[in-house]
């Protein structure tokens, strides 16, 4: 159980410090609309100071883990003599989490025009 944990963990991890960057990348594109070069840089580069800010708050909370999950083990043992109310407490956050990225990110919406931006960028929208 503890390896199926961590390495669910580690997937979730490592997709949602891929999928950050893309979302805001993809939402300031989203809003330029012309072939503006210095509006399609200044789109790119408020993506990645938002990206980064965004990254690091994750990164912070994501450094919690650390300190709760055994904080969790210990509270379940003492309370039930096992870790099984921890793993079920896990494994409904991890749906929850799995769900609710789902339906805001990888559920298929229309298509936005990419109408005006260079080829390279409308096909990464």
């Amino acid at each position: 159980m503890f390896l199926m944990l961590f390495v669910t963990t580690g997937v979730g991890n490592g997709s949602t410090y891929r999928m950050i960057p893309v979302i805001f990348r993809n939402e300031k594109l989203r809003g330029v609309r012309q072939r503006d070069p210095e509006a399609l840089d200044a789109a790119l580069k408020a993506a990645r100071i938002e990206g980064a800010t965004v990254l690091g708050f994750v990164s912070a909370v994501g450094a919690c883990g650390g300190y709760l999950i055994p904080r969790s083990f210990g509270a379940s043992i003492k309370a039930t003599g096992g870790v099984g109310v921890a793993m079920l407490v896990f494994v409904a956050f991890y749906a929850t989490c799995v769900g609710l990225t789902w339906v805001c990110y990888l559920q298929r919406k229309p298509k936005p025009s990419g109408a005006g931006l260079p080829a390279a960028i409308e096909a990464q929208i």
